[in-house]
């Protein structure tokens, strides 16, 4: 099987997405979290970008959004939890999809797939991936622990035992190598005389 890098060389037409966080958002469960906050801005300017003179402004069931080219309306859906409370969601005012975050561009709060936006995790390659995984556990348990080797208070040993073993395939060599493995295959000028991807 070739390697998808053929495919978008065959694919002249491919646009290369843009990451999320380059980009101003919004997020519904940030927003509503605080219900005296929800009531003090009620019929009110909540917040504005003055660079595209916009105004946000929430009413009752949706957010009112003027602007330099105009206004829209961002609809909101309260959906009840099974333990009490609610979750607010946006809908995208483009395909009202239900989505939690709205990114904002040129005036307009879509959501991901209509801005054609995607991770920064999903443009890496395999290895980087990786490395960057191997990073976030290693974060999490330095974070409640201090070091990797002690067991984080009230973790359970089978789930602390789970997490070095992925860190250690993610941090091994041989994986990384065999993830590279495919690309050299198909760009040999890009290996190094260890035959890591330069």
């Amino acid at each position: 099987m070739a390697h998808w890098g053929w495919y978008w060389k065959v694919k002249l037409k491919h646009q290369r997405k843009r990451v999320c966080s380059y980009f101003q958002c919004i997020d519904s469960f940030a927003m509503f979290k605080n219900k005296e906050l929800m009531e003090l801005f009620k019929n009110k300017v909540a917040f504005e970008i003055p660079d595209y003179g916009l105004k946000i402004t929430l009413r009752e069931d949706h957010y009112h959004v003027e602007y330099e080219d105009g206004s829209y309306d961002i609809p909101i859906e309260k959906q009840p939890c099974y333990f009490g409370g609610f979750r607010y969601f946006f809908h995208c005012p483009k395909c009202d999809r239900r989505m939690r975050i709205l990114y904002f561009d040129k005036g307009l709060f879509l959501c991901r797939k209509c801005l054609n936006l995607c991770y920064f995790t999903q443009i890496l390659r395999p290895p980087d991936r990786c490395l960057a995984m191997a990073r976030n556990i290693e974060e999490k348990l330095k974070s409640m622990a201090g070091s990797l080797d002690r067991k984080p208070p009230w973790m359970k040993k089978k789930t602390f035992e789970a997490l070095k073993k992925k860190y250690s395939e993610y941090r091994d060599v041989k994986y990384r190598k065999a993830k590279d493995k495919e690309l050299i295959e198909f760009y040999p000028g890009l290996a190094d005389e260890e035959g890591y991807l330069i």
